[in-house]
């Protein structure tokens, strides 16, 4: 990933809050820290869903799709659009695969990254990297994986919108027996059909994620934070309707703001493939993704607040 540093992702978020008496003002940045959050769980989602594959060569497959996202926040009070691009490698041959996403609207930058090895006959993570900007506020994390002495590397920086609180992470897990995946080797497991379901139908494996509270509020901050290994689990229901499969899962897996009473839904094609991912987040917050062929990468319009709102201070 572009500008990843080699012990960390500087989360450094908001500059001066400004406009602190007007309530619109407050709302706008209530708004974009929503946005900012939910865009390190939402942006992991989108690498690794193209449409169908393009053989570059016998044992290589190759991706490029389009995607786009459209977001309203404080029930409608703003709406904004991204788009971009997902490029996938799948080198079946050697057993590695890379997924890239980048991806621009006006005030919103996304790039994600990541890359894995084909072990025990899935696919394992060795790094994965994030970084979004949401009206000039950042967020990076990065995550390494050490197959070889079974140890996960976790580092992360985030500041909180409102009040510029730190949440800061650098820590080491051990990895367990059990599969450890990040979203882009889920759904690559999923769609080559290496992640075997439990006996109730459901998917379960095992992600990183920063340690926090079940009731943590957008301003909360601890003294310290750890990293942790949580439960994944997706479960697959078909439309009797128009014989789609898709998927229910807990977005608190990547983001403060989801609730686990609101899971977030993914749509499957007939290759296993995510066709569009729709999710409901707290304040009134909601977001409609689409991906695969036929969907323009091209830059979108960007936030578009109603009528007397203002802007984020930089």
């Amino acid at each position: 990933m572009t500008g990843v540093g080699p012990r960390g992702w500087v989360d450094d978020a908001p500059g001066p809050l400004r406009g602190r008496g007007n309530p619109a003002a407050r709302e706008v940045r209530v708004s974009g820290r929503r946005a900012f959050l939910r865009g390190a769980g939402l942006a992991l989602l989108l690498a690794g869903f193209g449409g169908p594959a393009r053989r570059a060569a016998a044992a290589i497959e190759a991706r490029h799709e389009g995607y786009t996202a459209r977001t309203s926040l404080l029930f409608g009070l703003f709406r904004f659009a991204t788009a971009g691009v997902i490029d996938e490698r799948v080198d079946h041959a050697a057993g590695r695969y890379q997924v890239a996403i980048a991806g621009q609207g006006a005030e919103v930058t996304t790039r994600v990254e990541s890359e894995g090895v084909l072990r025990g006959g899935r696919w394992t993570p060795t790094r994965t990297a994030t970084r979004f900007v949401v009206y000039g506020r950042e967020s990076r994390a990065q995550t390494q994986y050490d197959l070889t002495r079974r140890t996960v590397e976790f580092h992360s920086r985030q500041e909180t919108f409102l009040l510029r609180r730190l949440r800061v992470v650098d820590d080491t897990l051990t990895l367990p027996d059990t599969p450890v995946d990040d979203v882009f080797s889920a759904i690559l497991n999923y769609a080559g059909g290496r992640w075997p379901p439990e006996p109730d139908g459901t998917f379960h494996t095992l992600v990183v994620r920063r340690r926090r509270a079940a009731d943590e509020g957008p301003d909360d901050v601890e003294k310290a934070y750890r990293a942790e290994l949580v439960p994944f689990i997706l479960r697959i229901e078909v439309d009797p309707h128009t014989g789609k499969s898709s998927g229910l899962f807990d977005l608190t897996r990547f983001s403060s703001w989801a609730r686990e009473s609101e899971p977030a839904r993914i749509v499957f094609g007939p290759d296993r493939r995510p066709e569009a991912i729709t999710c409901s987040l707290i304040l009134g917050t909601s977001v409609a993704i689409r991906m695969g062929p036929g969907v323009s990468a091209a830059p979108s319009p960007g936030a578009s607040p109603s009528p007397g709102a203002e802007r984020p201070a930089p």
